[in-house]
C-alpha cells in the first residue's frame, strides 16, 4: 500500500487482492516468461559471439574451482579470425583479468557483469581490469572499425 486513506486505500487493497486471485486462477505460462528474458538478449543483436573454445578449468577434470589464491585459469574464444585469451587470477571472492584480443583493432573493452559493465584498462590491444567480483562474465569489445564483439558468458 502507499500510505493512501479513504477509497484510495480500498482501491489498492481490491487490487492486490485481484491479483493474487489472476496468480492463482491463471499464472503466467514458463514460456511466457523465458521469452520475455530471452528477449533482453536480443538487445545487442549486431554485437558478433566470441564463443568458448578452451578452459584450463576443464583441462583440469572439469573441476572449476582452483587450488588456492592465485591461481590462474586461462579461458580462450574466438569468431573467425579474432581471439580473445582470457586470463584470470583469483584473489579471494575478486578476480584480476588480463585479456589479449587479437586479429582486430581494439579501440575499448569492458568487463559485463549480469548487472553492470566495468571499464577495463586497454594498452596495445591488451585489455586488464582487477578486482572484479567472482560470477558469470563476459567482455565486450569495441574495435576501431566500428564492430561490436561480445564473448559468451563464463563463471570465474
Amino acid at each position: 500500500m502507499n500510505g493512501r486513506t479513504g477509497s484510495g486505500a480500498l482501491d489498492d487493497a481490491l487490487l492486490d487482492r485481484l491479483r493474487e486471485v489472476v496468480q492463482q486462477v491463471d499464472p503466467m505460462p514458463e514460456v511466457v516468461l523465458a521469452s520475455a528474458q530471452a528477449a533482453f538478449g536480443l538487445r545487442q543483436l549486431d554485437a558478433e559471439l566470441a564463443e568458448l573454445v578452451r578452459d584450463s578449468a576443464e583441462e583440469r577434470g572439469g573441476v572449476l574451482t582452483v587450488r588456492g589464491e592465485g591461481d590462474v585459469r586461462l579461458i580462450s574464444f574466438e569468431t573467425g579470425p579474432i581471439t580473445v585469451e582470457l586470463q584470470v587470477t583469483e584473489r579471494g571472492s575478486a578476480r584480476d583479468l588480463v585479456a589479449q584480443i587479437t586479429g582486430i583493432g581494439v579501440r575499448r573493452a569492458e568487463v559485463e557483469t549480469p548487472g553492470l559493465r566495468l571499464p577495463t584498462t586497454l594498452e596495445d590491444s591488451v585489455a586488464t581490469a582487477d578486482g572484479v567480483a567472482a560470477g558469470l562474465l563476459r567482455l565486450h569489445v569495441h574495435t576501431v572499425d566500428g564492430r561490436e564483439l561480445v564473448t559468451s558468458w563464463v563463471r570465474v
